[in-house]
């Protein structure tokens, strides 16, 4: 296909950005978990907000370099590399220049991840201030107290 020194055009491949067909084998529809994939075509600088899935996600950079943010831990990914990220772990990647990623998640639940929000930050400093505020409060460890005194 295509050597180290090829330069790929992400836009020109086939299936950037539409809705990913998922085609399952038959089996044991009751064993099988939910499979969303999105194939997504990211400029540089641009990035998918922070989220969080049911079920485990792999992240699969297909062409450019991105950077994935998994609990405060950053993981960087070229062509051909792949992530697993545990399941309820929240994730935020961004694209280091213009790159093609196919997120896939697996899931025993019904919906398997919010639509994706691809933005680009004012600067990545401001960005992992918000990163971390939303890392330490996210999820909610505590429930709603409950104050039985009012009446």
């Amino acid at each position: 296909m295509s050597t180290a020194s090829t330069k790929l055009i992400v836009q020109d491949l086939p299936g950037i950005d539409e809705t990913t067909q998922v085609t399952r084998a038959p089996e044991d529809t009751d064993n099988v978990p939910n499979v969303d994939a999105r194939y997504l075509h990211l400029k540089t600088r641009e990035q998918v907000g922070t989220q969080a899935t049911v079920g485990e996600a792999m992240i699969f950079c297909v062409a450019g370099n991105v950077d994935v943010l998994v609990r405060r831990q950053h993981y960087s990914l070229g062509p051909n590399q792949l992530l697993h990220v545990a399941a309820g772990s929240p994730f935020r990647l961004e694209a280091e220049d213009e790159s093609a990623v196919l997120i896939t998640t697996l899931s025993k639940e019904k919906k398997t991840t919010p639509e994706v929000a691809i933005s680009t930050p004012a600067s990545r400093e401001e960005k992992d201030t918000v990163q971390e505020a939303l890392e330490e409060t996210f999820p909610a460890s505590d429930p709603p107290s409950y104050n039985s005194t009012i009446t």
